[in-house]
């Protein structure tokens, strides 16, 4: 599971958007506050129908509602996977694209001075300082971190200083009516948290009647799998169907590690069917039975909406 920490600047309306996506209300304490919001997927649904499971396990997001841009804020910030940035689209005043480029100028600064630290260290080796000399030009001159080519090794020594401008990021665009932006994610806040008090299918036909079709959640969690390069597969049968995610391009021993790390270990082949085919065949033995379930060795590559049935050792 992910976590995504919704930030931006004050009176973006995070705390709405916060309720809009996990059908909570944000009550802050000493620290951000934070809902599991369960992943919309009608393929799943489909899924279980198929293979009559008897339970249904949803992919998962961890949403911080983070509030302020002060120290303590920043470090919960930092220990995010990913960053939705809220951006107010209403009121007289409003203009996201200026508020993104301060918001933008703020984490810049924020992690100018947290480099800036590791270049001053007395004790730094010779890799690391060339990196950090490297990572102060880029934000000097305004460009986040995660916008610079690194190797592998760069970007690893990068990523111990918790950078915030290296972290994926999505924007979103908090507004009182869906106009589509070239800028991110639309929700529209304070009418989709008023939905979430309603019931579902009330719900329903009020986000309707503003051509909303898709659930704020739904849309938000996509946007999010989109910014930290996530796919979702499955595994069905009678007594579960469960969506997992792994990251886009990796192969089916890395896969079942998502499911357990012995079943990575202990690979030896999986069955894999996509969706469309399975749906189209009704169900696993008639697609079996067509020559679409098909064996994979530990260098398949993963795609999104693939079922597996991972065969592992002891």
């Amino acid at each position: 599971m992910k976590d995504v920490a919704l930030v931006g600047l004050p009176a973006s309306g995070k705390s709405t958007v916060f309720t809009a996506v996990s059908g909570r209300i944000s009550q802050r304490g000493a620290t951000a506050a934070q809902a599991v919001v369960e992943v919309p997927d009608e393929r799943l649904e489909r899924i279980a129908e198929i293979y009559s499971s008897a339970k249904i396990t949803r992919a998962q997001v961890r949403l911080l509602d983070i509030a302020g841009l002060d120290q303590r804020a920043l470090g919960e910030a930092r220990a995010a996977d990913a960053l939705a940035i809220v951006l107010r689209a209403f009121g007289a005043d409003a203009d996201p694209a200026r508020d993104l480029d301060m918001f933008r100028t703020e984490l810049t600064f924020a992690d100018l001075a947290t480099v800036e630290k590791v270049t001053e260290r007395k004790k730094i080796d010779p890799s690391e300082g060339d990196v950090a000399k490297r990572a102060q030009e880029a934000l000097h001159a305004g460009r986040w971190l995660s916008e610079e080519e690194w190797s592998d090794e760069e970007r690893r020594i990068v990523s111990l200083w918790t950078p915030l401008t290296l972290k994926p990021s999505v924007n979103v665009i908090n507004t009182e009516e869906p106009t589509p932006s070239d800028l991110g994610v639309v929700i529209c806040g304070a009418l989709e948290a008023e939905a979430t008090e309603l019931p579902e299918d009330e719900a329903a036909v009020l986000l309707k009647e503003f051509g909303i079709e898709e659930s704020a959640a739904g849309r938000f969690v996509a946007a999010a799998y989109n910014a930290l390069g996530l796919l979702v597969f499955y595994t069905g049968g009678p007594t579960e169907a469960h969506a997992w995610e792994c990251k886009r391009g990796s192969k089916a021993p890395q896969a079942a590690g998502a499911i357990h790390s012995d079943f990575e270990r202990a690979f030896i082949r999986a069955e894999r069917v996509n969706y469309d085919d399975l749906v189209a065949c009704g169900s696993e033995q008639a697609a079996r039975d067509k020559g679409l379930l098909r064996v994979e060795g530990k260098d398949y590559v993963v795609q999104d909406g693939d079922l597996l049935n991972i065969l592992h050792g002891a």
